[in-house]
């Protein structure tokens, strides 16, 4: 069964409500669940508290729905902590950053081969450079403070390889910029 956008007229706000028995779930293992799992939980999270920002800056310019923001934000702040707080602790601070790069990883990879457009593409695909360094130093430094292997919280779905040089990391904002 899919979803159907158009069709489907969702959950009532006032039925939205949860409690914090209802928001406190079992979290996710490192090691015994899915590394898929982690990067989906990371990504929702993103998607939940970019919803809130962007809902943050509607209700100063919408006044007349301003109540009906301010519900719909507070279920949104639910949603996001139900998934927050399904990494557990057994993450260490190092670990969730290497899962949150593993994250802009898979998911800018996705992006650059589902793009049609060639040079954004190719756009998407030197910015995983970076995203790639950035794994591998993460990696490294897990391996050096904690000495734990970083592949075993990335199980071999996103290789941890040297990316672009820390050198040519800094690079002035116009340089920055791609083609409109």
């Amino acid at each position: 069964m899919s979803i159907n956008l158009l069709h489907d007229k969702g959950t009532a706000l006032d039925r939205q409500r949860f409690t914090w028995k209802e928001m406190v779930g079992k979290p996710i293992s490192k090691l015994d669940d899915d590394a898929f799992t982690r990067v989906r939980v990371v990504l929702m999270n993103g998607i939940e508290s970019d919803s809130i920002r962007t809902k943050q800056t509607a209700l100063r310019m919408n006044l007349p729905l301003r109540e009906k923001l301010a519900q719909l934000m507070r279920a949104e702040q639910h949603q996001e902590t139900c998934i927050n707080w399904l990494l557990g602790p057994d993450h260490s601070p190092l670990e969730t950053t290497i899962a949150y790069e593993q994250v802009a990883i898979e998911v800018t990879a996705s992006i650059a081969q589902l793009e049609p457009d060639g040079y954004q593409s190719q756009s998407y695909r030197y910015a995983l450079l970076e995203d790639f360094d950035h794994l591998y130093r993460y990696a490294a430094l897990l391996d050096r403070l904690e000495g734990k292997d970083a592949n075993n919280i990335t199980q071999g779905y996103t290789d941890i390889i040297p990316g672009r040089p820390t050198l040519v990391h800094h690079r002035a904002p116009e340089h920055e910029l791609t083609e409109p």
